[in-house]
């Protein structure tokens, strides 16, 4: 067997895994190093947003996809205390058009699952490639540049080494990654560190507390008076999904708290106890979790790449930490894919950093700025949301938060608004499908190039007629939702 490949990837967790399967399916020999030879066994991740789920879709393929249970968050709200929980002073909701939720038909704005079974779905997918070596159970020990990246990794059950080596190296290895730290690149801090109690519930709906009954979604809990900021995410759906009998708490910890005692059955059944009765419950996990929001200032060096964790860690606020780390792994693959090809140059290859890192680092501080909302409990904060909840909240009406968070949302008759090109940040343009759905035009084949015409394509597919097949764009005419 040589141990010579085109790329050779460090860390086999969800990011890792899905970079070795977008490199395979373009016709790259990848190596898959991992020092687990199982999944990690308990949940960490938990919401994939609408362009993961379609990606992770068409990697899996239909027979695995029809494995994965997840389901479609339906919103997330903010209230003051876990008592008056049906009057959010803010609400976070993907709009209503014609009477319907944008993309809750598909994945929703988010989706909530469980990582430990879409890391065994991935691995499956992973061994069914022929183009993928998979190395679990060993560990990076050295890494050299000369020709080519050389990395010398161990057996972990034997301590037998031996070397491998490819064009390319990516880290997907972390917050504490080897790679990142042998490129030499900093990490940049965004803002505190953050301490969280996580505790994984197994419990049958029946279990909630009177007024805790919600559809899928989740509660962000300011609790002033027990100055316990907590979020409460209610995993199944009512009427949709699969992903059942599952609900998470992320409880913020104090200063003085006892990290031991804290975890302890009594403790969490005292905590969980205002929302779901404690003797219906089992505890999946619980954990002592550490939040950066940290960002490195080199995502290259020569061939050498960092992805995920690796490259950028995130507070948990909007459930985007994964997100990011797939969606920067799609760019970084159609960048070597066409260096590779001869299709482009390398200095393509620094655009991955400088088209990733904006995006990323206001992901990074958008979430600081929920969690300042959430964990601020000074006297002159609790009184301006009591202002809004008494104006807002009690009469029905919570603010709308969605559109501070996600960029401004157009909708037209055939999906596409070209006079909206100038708006602030990134338009979501949608388009109704033919069952009259609408959906994100970012979730439709998003592992492919599109254009979208509003209009005619005859003028567009005669210009893109000399491209080549590799970045040849799927070219779309949006009239009343359906492609033509």
């Amino acid at each position: 067997m040589s141990n010579e490949y085109d790329v050779v990837i460090i860390g086999g967790g969800p990011v890792g895994s899905i970079a070795s399967l977008l490199l395979e399916s373009r016709g790259f020999n990848v190596a898959l190093v991992e020092r687990n030879t199982v999944p990690y066994p308990f949940p960490r991740a938990i919401a994939l947003n609408g362009f993961s789920m379609g990606l992770v879709k068409e990697l899996m393929g239909p027979e695995l996809w029809s494995e994965f249970e997840f389901t479609p968050a339906i919103h997330v709200g903010y209230v003051l205390n876990k008592e008056k929980m049906d009057e959010p002073f803010g609400l976070m909701q993907p709009p209503v058009i014609d009477g319907k939720i944008l993309d809750n038909d598909n994945f929703g704005f988010v989706s909530w699952f469980n990582q430990p079974q879409l890391e065994r779905l991935l691995r499956t997918s992973i061994e069914a490639r022929d183009g993928i070596t998979t190395f679990y159970g060993h560990e990076a020990l050295v890494l050299w540049e000369d020709d080519l990246n050389y990395i010398k990794i161990q057996e972990l059950s034997s301590g037998k080494s031996f070397e491998i080596s490819a064009k390319y190296l990516i880290g997907a290895d972390g917050g504490g990654s080897f790679v990142r730290k042998q490129m030499g690149a900093e990490l940049k801090s965004l803002g505190k560190s953050i301490h969280f109690l996580i505790v994984d519930i197994k419990a049958p709906r029946s279990a909630l507390r009177p007024g805790k009954d919600f559809d899928a979604g989740g509660h962000q809990i300011i609790d002033p008076q027990g100055k316990r900021p907590t979020t409460f995410l209610i995993c199944e759906g009512k009427n949709h999904g699969t992903y059942n009998d599952t609900f998470r708490f992320e409880f913020a910890l104090k200063r003085g708290d006892d990290y031991t005692k804290i975890q302890s059955p009594d403790s969490i059944h005292e905590l969980i106890d205002p929302y779901l009765n404690p003797e219906d419950v089992e505890i999946v996990r619980s954990t002592i979790y550490k939040f950066n929001s940290l960002i490195s200032q080199n995502w290259r060096v020569n061939n050498m790449f960092t992805i995920g964790d690796a490259t950028h860690q995130t507070s948990p606020f909007q459930g985007q930490g994964l997100n990011m780390g797939i969606r920067n792994t799609s760019n970084l693959v159609e960048k070597i894919d066409l260096v590779s090809k001869g299709l482009s140059d390398d200095s393509l290859l620094d655009s991955y950093q400088v088209e990733c890192y904006p995006d990323s680092k206001a992901v990074i501080k958008q979430s600081l700025f929920l969690g300042g909302i959430l964990f601020n409990v000074k006297p002159h904060i609790n009184l301006l949301r009591a202002i809004i909840h008494s104006f807002n909240g009690k009469r029905g009406k919570p603010v709308d938060l969605f559109p501070a968070f996600v960029p401004e949302t157009v909708t037209v008759a055939n999906g596409f608004g070209p006079g909206k090109a100038n708006q602030k940040g990134y338009p979501m343009y949608n388009y109704m499908n033919e069952e009259g759905f609408p959906r994100s035009l970012r979730t439709y084949h998003p592992t492919e190039y599109r254009i979208f015409c509003n209009g005619d394509t005859s003028s567009v597919l005669d210009a893109v007629s000399d491209v080549p097949e590799i970045v040849s764009p799927m070219v779309v005419e949006l009239s009343d939702g359906k492609r033509w």
